[in-house]
C-alpha cells in the first residue's frame, strides 16, 4: 500500500503550525490588485444577476399580457356573437309579415275594405309652411 505523505512539516515537532507559516509575503500592490479583481468579479456577478432578474420579470409580464389579451379576445368574441344574435332578432322583429300579424292578432286591427281620400283645404297648406 501507499504510505501517507505529510504535507506540512515543521522544524520542531512541538511547534504549532500557523496559516502564514508557509505563505509568501504579499506586497500591498498585489493585495490592491486582488481586491480590484474581486470587486470586478462581484460587480460582474451583480450585473448578470440583475440582468437575469429583469429578463425573468419581463418574461413574466409578457405571459401576463398574453393572458389578458386572450381574455379580452374572448370577451370580444362573446360580444360579437351577442351582437349577431341581436341583429337577427331586430331583423325578425322588423319583418312586415310579423308586424302585420302582431297588428291583427294582438292589437285587433283589420285590413281596410275601402279607402276614402279627403282633400285638404288650400289655406291649411299655407299655414303649415
Amino acid at each position: 500500500m501507499n504510505t501517507p505523505k505529510i504535507l506540512l512539516t515543521t522544524s520542531a515537532p512541538n511547534e504549532p503550525v500557523t496559516r502564514n507559516a508557509d505563505r509568501e509575503e504579499v506586497s500591498p500592490a498585489d493585495m490592491a490588485r486582488r481586491r480590484h479583481i474581486i470587486r470586478l468579479y462581484l460587480t460582474a456577478i451583480l450585473l448578470l444577476s440583475s440582468m437575469f432578474t429583469v429578463y425573468i420579470w419581463q418574461s413574466t409580464k409578457m405571459v401576463e399580457v398574453k393572458l389578458r389579451i386572450k381574455s379580452v379576445e374572448k370577451d370580444i368574441s362573446n360580444i360579437e356573437n351577442g351582437n349577431a344574435d341581436l341583429r337577427a332578432e331586430i331583423s325578425k322583429l322588423q319583418s312586415l309579415a310579423r308586424i302585420e300579424s302582431v297588428a291583427k292578432n294582438e292589437l285587433g286591427m283589420v285590413v281596410p275594405r275601402r279607402l276614402i281620400y279627403i282633400t285638404m283645404p288650400e289655406n291649411w297648406k299655407k299655414n303649415d309652411e
